[in-house]
C-alpha cells in the first residue's frame, strides 16, 4: 500500500510558485532576473495600512479570532460590496480566508462530490482546475481563443453545461490574459445560467481595480440580481492594496454555503492572522 494518496496523483505543484521559487534562486546567483510568474503590484502596502497592522499588535491583538473573521472586518467587507458593488450582504454571508485562494479551495471542497464538473474558461489561473481535481470533481475546460477577445461565450457555456455542472468560475478581469467581462457580456452569460438553475457562479474579482482604458468594472450579482443566491463573490486586499503577503482574501454568498466553508476551515488552518484582519479592515 502507497503511503502517499492517490489524491496527490491528480495534481501538479502550482506553476507559479515554482517560477517564483526559481527566480528568488536565480536573485540569488546575481543575475538580473524579471518574473512573470506570482501578480505583485509595483507599490508598497500603504502606510495607514502598517500602521494599523502596528497598532494591532501593541493593543494585544494577537490571539484567535472567529474562524471566519472577526465581526468588524466582516462588517468592513459588507460596507465594501454595498459601497463598490452596490451589493448587500450581512456579515453572515461573509466569509474571510488565509488568501484568495484558500476562498476558492473552501467553495470547491465544500460542495463538489466525486465526478461534479466545474467549468474553467481558459486561460486560466493555474489552480483553478487542480483545486477542482482535489476535491474529487472534473475541470471542464472550454478554450476562448483570441477571435472572442479571450472571453467565455454564451454559446460555449450554453454546450458545456451539463446535468453533473456544479460551478462555472468566471475570472474577470482575467488572470492571465487580463479579459474583462463587460455587464453586457456578464448578462449574455447569466441568461444561460438562469436557464440552469443548478449551475453555481464562483466569481474571482480579485482583479477588479487592476483596469485600464475607461473598462468599467462589474460582478455577476450586481448585473443579473436573479443569481445572487447561487454566486460565491470572491475578493480580496492582495492586489488592490499589495498585501500579497498579508494573505487576506473574503468571498460573500448563501449563508449556507457560508457556513460550510467555515466548518472546513475550522479544521484546516482556523482564523486567518488577527494582525493581517486588522490591517484589512483598515484597507477597506
Amino acid at each position: 500500500m502507497a503511503f502517499i494518496s492517490d489524491r496527490m496523483a491528480r495534481i501538479k505543484p502550482s506553476p507559479t510558485m515554482a517560477m517564483t521559487a526559481r527566480a528568488a534562486e536565480l536573485r540569488a546567483e546575481g543575475r538580473d532576473v524579471i518574473s512573470l510568474s506570482a501578480g505583485e503590484p509595483d507599490f508598497d502596502t500603504p502606510v495607514h495600512i502598517r500602521e494599523a497592522a502596528k497598532a494591532a499588535i501593541d493593543a494585544g491583538h494577537t490571539r484567535y479570532t472567529v474562524v471566519d473573521g472577526m465581526p468588524s472586518l466582516k462588517r468592513a467587507i459588507a460596507a465594501k460590496f454595498a459601497r463598490e458593488n452596490g451589493l448587500d450582504y450581512a456579515p453572515a454571508q461573509i466569509t474571510v480566508g488565509t488568501g484568495g485562494k484558500q476562498i476558492l479551495f473552501n467553495a470547491l471542497m465544500a460542495t463538489l462530490d466525486q465526478g461534479d464538473e466545474v467549468i474553467v474558461p481558459a486561460p486560466y489561473w493555474v489552480s483553478y482546475p487542480d483545486m477542482v481535481l482535489l476535491a474529487g470533481g472534473r475541470p471542464v475546460v472550454i478554450e476562448c481563443g483570441i477571435e472572442h477577445g479571450f472571453r467565455l461565450t454564451p454559446d460555449a457555456l450554453e454546450a458545456a453545461i451539463t446535468p453533473r455542472t456544479k460551478w462555472l468560475i468566471l475570472n474577470s478581469p482575467s488572470n492571465p490574459s487580463g479579459a474583462g467581462y463587460s455587464r453586457a457580456r456578464i448578462q449574455a452569460l447569466s441568461d444561460v445560467l438562469l436557464r440552469h438553475p443548478h449551475v453555481w457562479i464562483l466569481s474571482d474579482d480579485i482583479y477588479e481595480h487592476l483596469v485600464f482604458d475607461g473598462f468599467e468594472f462589474a460582478t455577476p450579482a450586481q448585473v443579473e440580481p436573479r443569481l445572487k443566491n447561487r454566486i460565491l463573490t470572491m475578493n480580496g486586499v492582495s492586489k488592490s492594496y499589495a498585501m500579497t503577503g498579508w494573505r487576506i482574501g473574503y468571498g460573500a454568498g448563501p449563508e449556507s454555503l457560508i457556513r460550510a466553508m467555515a466548518k472546513l476551515q475550522s479544521q484546516s488552518t482556523s482564523n486567518p492572522c488577527s494582525i493581517s484582519q486588522h490591517a484589512a479592515e483598515a484597507a477597506l
